[in-house]
């Protein structure tokens, strides 16, 4: 059965996503880059408490994490990390160049990794 904290992440991840959508269709690339994160993020959360009981905040603890259990997920967390801070500090793309289309992109694959974090869950 799910913990209060991972359903709370579960949820957050959704309606983010749904945020970064909506965002993206007013052509708020900015918004919609942030929010994409943030789905990002809190679906990685729900994987690593799911798996592990808990969940580090530091980047790169999760991104050694991901490395080892889900290395897709690790590129998805690292290229909505790339378009946010783009999109919420200005700096130059690392991996991924902010714009609608890598926005699609990259939202397309969040919807997919909640979908998977998801079943996941629903199979143990």
């Amino acid at each position: 059965m799910l913990t209060e904290e991972i359903e709370n992440d579960l949820k957050r991840a959704k309606d983010a996503l749904k945020s970064a959508e909506r965002n993206i269709e007013e052509n708020d690339v900015y918004t919609a880059a942030n929010r994409a994160f943030v789905a990002c993020e809190n679906s990685i959360y729900v994987l690593l408490k799911f798996r592990f009981g808990s969940s580090s905040i530091s980047r790169q603890r999760i991104l050694t994490r991901l490395k080892d259990i889900n290395p897709n997920a690790k590129e998805i967390y690292n290229k909505s990390y790339d378009l946010r801070v783009q999109a919420d500090y200005g700096r130059i793309s690392q991996i991924l160049p902010l714009n609608k289309d890598n926005l699609n992109e990259i939202l397309a694959r969040i919807k997919n990794l909640i979908n998977e974090v998801e079943q996941e869950m629903k199979d143990k």
